[in-house]
């Protein structure tokens, strides 16, 4: 199986604090890259960023998933920039069930496809709404 590397692009530091907290319950995970636009950084300094890693992991003969925090912002305009630059695959609207799911499964699931249909609906099963009828099994 092939060996896969995950690159987080978010808004400012969200996504270097979200692999933090993956790590505190998965451990560390040392195949995971994140990198974010901060206040007064240029979008084209980040693309550069994201770049160099995924060239980075295409001459190592990796796998490359990339996640990003929100669809329409400058940081998935550069994640969806870097389907122009490698064969790799795009997640927007990473959160930590998503994470979790991607590096629990990471190792394990040969069809990258399927990994990463996974981590997106663990994503979305990972949003759940509580109100106190339903807390209390009223509803």
């Amino acid at each position: 199986m092939k060996e896969r590397r995950v690159l987080v692009i978010t808004h400012g530091r969200f996504g270097e604090e979200l692999v933090k907290s993956v790590e505190m319950i998965m451990g560390p995970q040392d195949y995971i890259t994140a990198m974010g636009l901060l206040p007064g950084q240029s979008v084209d300094d980040l693309r550069e960023r994201a770049f160099e890693a995924l060239a980075k992991n295409d001459a190592d003969g990796v796998d490359t998933i990339v996640c990003c925090d929100l669809f329409g912002g400058s940081p998935s305009n550069v994640a969806l920039s870097c389907l122009g630059k490698s064969d790799c695959k795009v997640m927007l609207g990473a959160n930590m069930p998503m994470l979790v799911q991607l590096v629990q499964d990471i190792h394990d699931t040969e069809d990258l496809d399927g990994l990463v249909s996974a981590g997106a609906q663990a994503g979305r099963d990972g949003v759940i709404v509580k109100d106190r009828a339903t807390l209390l099994g009223k509803k």
